[in-house]
């Protein structure tokens, strides 16, 4: 089959056009309000892009195909990561176009920045791993006091220099 080649643009949020997004992140968390998103979006503002920003992908006609949120921060094991959430592609009838340019894009930028590792945090609903298997290994005082696992973690060390090998 001959697919079309289909040109993806991945750049910063641009402020006006933050209520665009707004439905794909609402694919990962389907109660967030227009207000909430917008007041997540305001806190990235003003801050140096180097330390954090939100970051979309689009199409050549212009429609939004995917958005994640970074941030530079310092970890006891990998020293400088960049932690990624709301990470959500809209990839079409099973092909991964957009989530790979996008995770290419992160290994550029994070090791551009000097980071060890890429840690991405992906909402419990769109892993593979079953749920309970997270429920399990909750301590009892944490399920207790009302915790509940809502997402995973995913680790991609870039180089060899963190402190422990996993």
């Amino acid at each position: 089959m001959d697919y079309k080649a289909v040109q993806f643009a991945i750049k910063p949020l641009n402020q006006s056009n933050t209520v665009q997004v707004l439905p794909l992140i609402q694919t990962l968390k389907s109660d967030i309000t227009t207000d909430q998103w917008m007041d997540y979006v305001d806190s990235f503002i003003g801050r140096d892009s180097r330390e954090c920003g939100i970051i979309t992908v689009k199409n050549s006609s212009g429609y939004y195909m995917g958005v994640l949120c970074y941030k530079i921060v310092e970890d006891v094991t990998h020293q400088i990561v960049m932690d990624v959430s709301n990470y959500v592609t809209a990839d079409i009838l099973g092909r991964n176009d957009i989530s790979e340019k996008l995770l290419e894009w992160l290994e550029d930028q994070a090791s551009e920045r000097g980071c060890q590792a890429i840690h991405l945090t992906i909402d419990i609903r769109n892993t593979i791993i079953p749920e309970n298997g997270y429920t399990k290994s909750i301590p009892n005082q944490l399920i207790s006091k009302g915790y509940v696992c809502d997402a995973v973690r995913l680790c991609k060390k870039l180089n060899d220099n963190s402190i422990t090998q996993h």
